[in-house]
């Protein structure tokens, strides 16, 4: 726990140098399928890479943000983009807040601990699976309709991580202040 708190004040000192991600795919094997979206927040800015458009343009932050914030990223996010971008080097603080929701008691998947935080979606009942039916309308029928929905999916999923370490980051620090 206290390696976990000394990251969270690390992150607090150097939120700038941060930035929130997460990824959409073709599917869950990294062996099989292939990152689709990858959508990051820095400095509160949100930006889209879709595969096929944009997507070499994720490097930029990639290789230059010491920071990065995921949920879930440990097991899902972070193993894909080692396979998609094999020469990019992790960054030197990863905070998976999948790890960090139980110190403050929240249990369950990123869906769930919106819904106990009271964070409402515009893309309400959405999940990884309706994201790779989106993307692949898109890609059989270049239908720009699913490919919006896709990336407002990927942006609450990224947008909402900063309230949620920013939950977390308020309940474990004023716990500490009072128990001095």
């Amino acid at each position: 726990m206290r390696e976990k708190i000394k990251l969270l004040e690390v992150y607090l000192k150097f939120q700038k140098e941060a930035l929130f991600l997460d990824i959409e795919t073709e599917g869950l094997s990294k062996e099989k399928n292939d990152i689709t979206v990858i959508g990051i927040c820095k400095n509160g800015r949100y930006y889209a890479f879709v595969k096929g458009l944009n997507f070499e343009k994720a490097l930029r932050f990639l290789e230059t943000t010491p920071i990065w914030i995921t949920f879930g990223g440990e097991n899902f996010d972070l193993p894909f983009i080692k396979k998609t971008f094999q020469n990019l080097e992790y960054p030197r603080i990863h905070l998976d807040l999948f790890h960090l929701t139980s110190l403050v008691g929240l249990k369950g998947g990123l869906k769930r601990i919106e819904k106990a935080l009271g964070i409402e979606r515009k893309t309400e009942g959405f999940n990884g699976y309706t994201a790779v039916k989106l993307w692949k309308k898109w890609k059989e029928e270049r239908d720009r309709s699913a490919l919006r929905k896709l990336l407002l999916y990927n942006r609450e999923d990224v947008l909402n991580l900063k309230i949620i370490l920013d939950y977390i980051i308020n309940k474990i620090f004023s716990e500490r202040r009072k128990a001095l």
